[in-house]
């Protein structure tokens, strides 16, 4: 066995990395380590790492893609390269190696059988008679303020507006009268957002640089339970009661927006679904009683939000009779929701937010 390296100090470098897999590997007592390389030169089509190891007298080969950000979407990023890089070798097995990866985004890895790898050691190796999952090391990362606390209502409300504008300019003042918040609120998100270098500015105004690592992190952060849900029953079909609930809030002139799968229907008609689910920025009861819904503790068929920010409804898209979320804040309503959830979510960014920011994303991957 090749003689184990000496570990180097500073763990960001790519040396650092090449000995973190190289140790995970070390650890287990029936693999013999015969190599650990990171490419010498930047290409594409080849992995950043590749570890070959051999296991009970067979050799196996670890690809390895490193990533500077752990959020699901670069790790999504990371996963189909290594699936690319096994179509030409069908044994290797994959694996995505970052500072820190979320509790999504190592769901992601194991959903989609490759391994992982963080620079405190946690990590999850799944194949052939390997497994290994650690968990709970706590990583070193640069101090931060809790961006959870961060995300309040006002911020939220700054960053739908520029969620809904992809390529506008904008000043403070303008950003700040367009989200209903105080200018210095405006100013705040502007500052915090230069801190993690997800804003660019000219002499036009600013906007958001990296729609993709915001999105990832305000998703992790997104609390949908702030909101008050109110499950109800009904006879009726699912088009007829989104019919009826759209006319009743236009004569009552109640703000609204199907919501969730509702929502998503409208930008992936493909999608099936059998439960309304609606915001309603108002008392529910005229609604309850025009629709003569039954409210249950079980599973119902319509879904009420009270929305904890009318913000939630702002960008609400006419679809024939129906108002619907944008989808902004449909990807944020279902993203946290393993499966279906989480699927339509991330069809919703790839046709209905990401085009928008093609510019932005082609200067980040350059």
């Amino acid at each position: 066995m090749k003689t184990k390296k000496a570990r180097t100090k500073d763990l960001a470098t790519d040396e650092a990395v090449e000995q973190m897999l190289w140790d995970c590997l070390a650890e287990i007592p029936f693999v013999e380590v015969l190599k650990v390389e990171q490419r010498a030169i930047a290409d594409p089509a080849r992995p950043e790492i590749v570890g070959r190891i051999r296991v009970r007298g067979q050799e196996t080969t670890i690809v390895a893609e490193v990533k500077a950000n752990g959020q699901p979407r670069p790790v999504r990023e990371a996963i189909a390269k290594l699936q690319q890089y096994q179509q030409t070798d069908a044994n290797a097995h994959g694996l995505v190696i970052a500072p820190f990866l979320t509790p999504m985004s190592a769901r992601i890895c194991r959903q989609n059988g490759v391994g992982y790898l963080d620079l405190s050691g946690n990590c999850h190796l799944n194949f052939d008679f390997i497994f290994v999952s650690k968990t709970g090391r706590s990583v070193r990362l640069s101090k931060k303020s809790n961006f959870r606390s961060w995300y309040s209502p006002r911020v939220e409300r700054v960053l739908r507006v520029l969620f809904l504008h992809p390529q506008r300019w904008w000043s403070t003042w303008d950003l700040a009268m367009e989200a209903l918040v105080r200018p210095g609120q405006a100013l705040d998100v502007k500052h915090q957002l230069k801190k993690r270098h997800w804003l660019e500015e000219s002499k036009e105004g600013l906007r958001l640089s990296r729609p993709d690592l915001l999105l990832d992190d305000w998703s992790e952060n997104y609390l949908p339970g702030r909101s008050v849900e109110r499950v109800f029953s009904s006879s009726r079909s699912v088009i007829e009661i989104e019919t009826m609930l759209a006319s009743v809030c236009q004569e009552q002139v109640i703000p609204y927006a199907l919501k969730g799968f509702s929502a998503a229907m409208r930008f992936d008609p493909i999608l099936q679904y059998s439960r309304v689910s609606a915001y309603l920025a108002s008392d529910l009861s005229k609604v309850i009683s025009a629709l003569e819904l039954t409210e249950t503790k079980g599973k119902g068929n319509v879904s009420l939000w009270i929305p904890h920010d009318e913000g939630l409804l702002h960008g609400a898209q006419q679809f024939e009779h129906v108002k619907v979320t944008p989808p902004i804040q449909t990807f944020l309503d279902l993203i946290s929701l393993e499966g279906r959830g989480e699927k339509a979510a991330n069809s919703i960014w790839e046709h209905c937010i990401k085009p928008g920011w093609t510019p932005q994303l082609a200067g980040a991957a350059a």
